[in-house]
């Protein structure tokens, strides 16, 4: 029989970005409104010199943020997440600026309670 873990513990065991990415998604899979849709933006895996300078030709940014969150009325969030510690890079900074001046929603979160408040500011959850 696999043990239950309450809510607070959960919380408090995602760590890495990765993990807290993960639970983000499943909970916009799981709670979300149906006019939400949500994706991931892969910038962050390793890949050789050759492999970043063919995906940047064809549109690549760095810093970009990790979740894009769009919902009816053309409104469009960006979620930066950053383990406990993590510090937004200069080019992720740079992103947050381009929303800003576009008048696109942005925000970093570094809980999965951070997140999901973010979430619901923004009428998702």
């Amino acid at each position: 029989m696999a043990a239950t873990v309450s809510a607070a513990a959960f919380r408090r065991s995602v760590t890495s970005e990765r993990q807290l990415q993960a639970a983000v998604l499943n909970c916009i899979k799981l709670r979300a409104f149906r006019t939400v849709y949500a994706f991931a933006i892969p910038n962050e895996a390793k890949r050789s010199p050759q492999l970043a300078a063919r995906m940047i030709k064809q549109g690549l940014r760095p810093g970009v943020a990790d979740l894009c969150i769009m919902q009816t009325g053309g409104r469009t969030g960006w979620l930066e997440l950053k383990s406990a510690k993590g510090k937004q890079s200069p080019a992720q900074k740079h992103f947050q600026n381009i929303c800003s001046t576009l008048g696109h929603r942005y925000a970093v979160a570094h809980t999965l309670d951070e997140a999901l408040d973010t979430l619901k500011q923004w009428g998702a959850l």
